[in-house]
């Protein structure tokens, strides 16, 4: 399969005021491949989310390149950037953050307002419904998120990632804030999605269950990436 994602050389120093700096990533070599899904472990603090934010655009490197479908991410100027991050990729986070006054339908179709065109309305209704009944809320469309459960809140923010058919998601602990079964459908839900959508998975979690059950299992710890031993958490 052709690579979709290349990280080459890819540092990330902060400089917190008045402190010497901190060096968080200190050379990260990374490919994912179309379709391929990858689980990001280590310790907390050791620079995982801040990964997932420079494979989405959301922050740059120090130095190194970052690469999606060809494109130099830090060749991109700002609205180039945020169009990319639109049509290309999507994103779960740890809490849904949906937008309380919009419906499951609505907070589905945020991403599409971003470049707004009445001729595709029909059809971006059509796929915000079929995703919302694939992860099992056919019936909840019109429900505000104060009604959802937990795990209801997080299965519309994976249809909200995928809204625009992107070609690269990206889940930072998309199961810590849920029970365990709740955490247990959506970790079979983003396998499902991943093999029905081909789009490529990139999840960092604590969890040992969703990290087994990705293609490929990498952990980050003192700045590097290596493979992981499925026993560490």
């Amino acid at each position: 399969m052709p690579t979709l994602l290349e990280m080459t050389g890819v540092r990330r120093v902060f400089h917190p005021r008045g402190e010497p700096e901190v060096e968080v990533l200190g050379g990260i070599d990374l490919a994912v491949q179309d379709g391929e899904s990858v689980a990001i472990v280590g310790p907390s603090g050791s620079g995982k989310s801040t990964l997932l934010n420079l494979m989405g655009g959301l922050d740059r490197p120090t130095s190194g390149c970052v690469r999606l479908a060809g494109d130099d991410l830090a060749r991109l100027g700002d609205a180039d950037l945020a169009r990319l991050r639109n049509r290309q990729i999507g994103f779960v986070f740890q809490l849904h953050h949906l937008l309380p006054q919009c419906t499951a339908m609505e907070n589905v179709l945020v991403p599409t307002l971003a470049a707004p065109d009445r001729g595709a309305r029909p059809r971006q209704h059509a796929r915000a419904r079929e995703l919302l009944e694939r992860v099992g809320l056919g019936h909840r469309l019109d429900a505000f998120p104060a009604t959802l459960s937990g795990g209801e809140r997080q299965r519309v923010a994976v249809a909200r990632s995928l809204v625009n058919r992107p070609r690269l998601l990206l889940a930072d602990e998309p199961t810590g804030a849920l029970d365990v079964e709740s955490a247990r459908e959506l970790t079979a839900l983003l396998v499902e999605l991943n093999r029905s959508e081909a789009v490529a998975l990139v999840v960092v979690t604590h969890s040992r269950e969703l990290a087994a059950a990705m293609d490929r299992r990498l952990r980050l710890e003192s700045g590097l990436l290596s493979p992981a031993d499925e026993a560490q958490p």
